[in-house]
């Protein structure tokens, strides 16, 4: 069977967000302050905030990115 391509998104406040878009965003926003390999990615989307935040790395590393 083939894999199933899936795409997430949150409306929230007569906006839209797309779960993909955001998960890119947060990888390159790792990759502008970490120098080590990216192993793995949690994101938490706060929409009252106007922010999704992330940890990265088994929870080493932690940031934040607009919506």
């Amino acid at each position: 069977m083939a894999e199933v391509k899936i795409r997430v998104f949150l409306e929230y406040g007569g906006k839209q967000y797309d779960f993909d878009k955001l998960a890119d965003q947060a990888k390159k926003d790792y990759k502008k302050g970490n120098k080590t390999e990216l192993k793995d990615i949690e994101l938490y989307i706060k929409p009252e905030d106007g922010k999704a935040y992330y940890t990265a790395n088994s929870d080493k590393v932690h940031g934040d990115i607009d919506l």
